[in-house]
């Protein structure tokens, strides 16, 4: 039933307590896992170059993060036991929820499944949450996870 899952990760208790249920899917019918970690603070080279920072050490500091949050990921999937999973993890730079949207339509997801804290502060109010966003727009069925 579900063969393609993601997890929209952003790496906070609340998205371990989602990967865990996100494993326990894969197990069960034997899918293949997708994480995709979104990074809305990145900025590309034009946005750098107008505040004038400096463009290699800004591009370092990000590839550090990158590479931090890629360790993590690999490390919160073992402890959850899914090495016998096929795994991929990707990280992108944007908006959380349009990049969540964007990745489930381009690999053909069944099943997306990220966790949520409600709205803890003003804009999710306004803007509404990351998971309101995604419920609201995608196209195949989303697990959201309260924490527990």
């Amino acid at each position: 039933m579900f063969k393609n899952i993601i997890i929209a990760s952003d790496l906070s208790p609340k998205a371990k307590i989602a990967a865990q249920k996100a494993v326990q899917i894969a197990h069960q019918f034997n899918s293949k896992i997708t994480v995709l970690n979104v990074h809305d603070e990145f900025m590309d080279k034009d946005e750098m170059e107008m505040l004038r920072v400096s463009v290699d050490e800004i591009q370092e500091k990000f590839r550090e993060i990158a590479v931090e949050a890629k360790n993590e990921i690999k490390s919160m999937l073992s402890d959850l036991h899914a090495n016998d999973i096929e795994v991929k993890v990707i990280l992108r730079e944007g908006t959380p929820s349009k990049e969540i949207l964007s990745l489930a339509r381009k690999i053909n997801s069944d099943l997306i499944v990220m966790g949520t804290n409600g709205k803890d502060n003003l804009s999710d109010y306004f803007l509404g949450t990351t998971a309101e966003n995604v419920i609201s727009k995608a196209d195949c069925p989303v697990l959201v996870v309260p924490m527990s």
